[in-house]
């Protein structure tokens, strides 16, 4: 732990993990653009949305136990932190995908059936309650509401948390049996990709708790992370299906090595830039805020383009006679998909505050040290007021969710801090 308060995220690495998070989103986002809008278009990176999201998956487990460990250290200031983030952008997602797909199957209800393939079911109470309550992915079940297909990833990172959570907070004689009850109601697909979490939180350890790598050694790391990519993409990349895909035990062997290997070539290219960036002066002085500012955006990105864009193909189809409009709409899109942000993605602190109103048994709360987490005590105050106590709450969720931007904000520290902390 001392470690950790020791050496915070490097300015220069905390935007670098805003860059790959919004980069991901993006290559996500025009996957499915090529596939519905532009498929007259041939660039590789455009087929990579699957390895985006095992991405997401190693930032995310370097992201929330980083945070876990710096700001968020009470169970009820990391519920909190963790639904003021997912929830909002989760409910915005499952209203645009009703709302994107009421307009263009009003428009083309045909282009709807020709692209069911996976991509699209037509909307149901039962699928809308899996995706509120983040359980389309349990054990072998993929519900899909609409076309809000990317939403399947949550019930991923979701679980994950919860494991998190669990293992953080749980007091320890309860704490195998509440993860064993965990992994049997998550069921063995969201434990196959759990090593790709479990590679983010052990980056995490060693980017903070170690000291850097030399640059050869970095640069190497690097490199073969590259390498190892592109060699997965070559080789293997037409014999792997999608993560949440169940079809044979062969098939999922398939699967298991080739995503959790692209896992390790993300771990490899981060321990390795991690030390490079942390010996390397200010980088991102100028376009640090600008990188911060989309990339706050791009959870949004991630869960609405896909109803937009299969929307806006409806009122084109054929799409393959409408290019120009097509690029023209894709760009309406992207900024579309930013504005929405604005509405949920960026207003975490509201959402926290307006959590602990409806739930005010989160307002008791107190950053715990070691030993009482242990027995999961919680201090108390009886003679403290609920007003007293919603300020407090408010203050670490301030505390909490402003660590949590740090990861990816711009706190860049002179060289002679940086060197002093390395």
């Amino acid at each position: 732990m001392g470690a950790i308060e020791a050496r915070k995220i490097d300015g220069n690495l905390s935007i670098y993990l805003d860059l790959l998070r919004l980069g991901a989103a993006v290559v996500v986002f025009l996957s499915h653009a090529h596939v519905f809008l532009l498929p007259s278009i041939k660039i590789g990176p455009l087929g990579w949305g699957r390895e985006a999201v095992a991405v997401f998956f190693v930032l995310s487990g370097f992201v929330i136990s980083y945070v876990g460990q710096v700001s968020e250290k009470e169970w009820r200031v990391y519920l909190v932190a963790r639904l003021a983030r997912i929830m909002p952008v989760a409910l915005l997602a499952i209203a645009v995908i009703f709302l994107a797909d009421s307009i263009g199957m009003h428009t083309n209800a045909f282009y709807y059936d020709f692209i069911n393939t996976g991509f699209f079911a037509p909307v149901s109470v039962e699928a809308a309650l899996t995706y509120v309550t983040f359980t389309n992915q349990l054990w072998f079940a993929h519900a899909v509401f609409g076309s809000g297909e990317p939403y399947w990833s949550l019930g991923f990172e979701v679980q994950y948390y919860l494991f998190f959570g669990l293992f953080a907070f749980s007091p320890r004689r309860a704490r195998i049996p509440l993860l064993g009850l965990w992994a049997a109601i998550a069921g063995p697909k969201i434990l196959m990709y759990m090593p790709l979490w479990l590679m983010g939180w052990l980056t995490m350890k060693c980017v903070i708790e170690r000291p850097p790598f030399r640059r050869p050694i970095s640069i190497a790391m690097i490199g073969t992370s590259v390498a190892l990519f592109i060699s997965l993409k070559f080789f293997a990349d037409r014999a792997a299906t999608n993560m949440y895909e169940t079809w044979s035990l062969s098939q999922e062997a398939i699967n298991f090595v080739y995503f959790n290997l692209i896992g390790v070539a993300v771990v490899l290219h981060l321990i390795g830039a991690a030390a490079l960036l942390n010996q390397a002066p200010v980088l991102f002085e100028k376009t640090g805020p600008a990188i911060k500012w989309l990339a706050g955006g791009s959870f949004t990105l991630y869960l609405v383009h896909q109803p937009l864009i299969l929307m806006f193909a409806s009122f084109l189809h054929p799409v393959e006679e409408h290019i120009p409009m097509a690029a023209a709409l894709l760009v309406v899109c992207f900024i579309l998909c930013f504005v929405l942000a604005e509405v949920a993605e960026r207003r975490k602190k509201f959402f926290a505050a307006l959590v602990v109103s409806l739930l005010p048994v989160l307002s008791r709360t107190g950053q715990k040290t070691p030993a009482n987490i242990a027995s999961d005590t919680v201090p108390s105050d009886d003679t403290a007021s609920s007003t007293s106590q919603l300020i407090r709450v408010l203050e670490e969720m301030q505390n909490a969710l402003d660590g949590e931007e740090e990861v990816g904000a711009i706190r860049d520290a002179p060289p002679h801090d940086r060197a002093s902390r390395a």
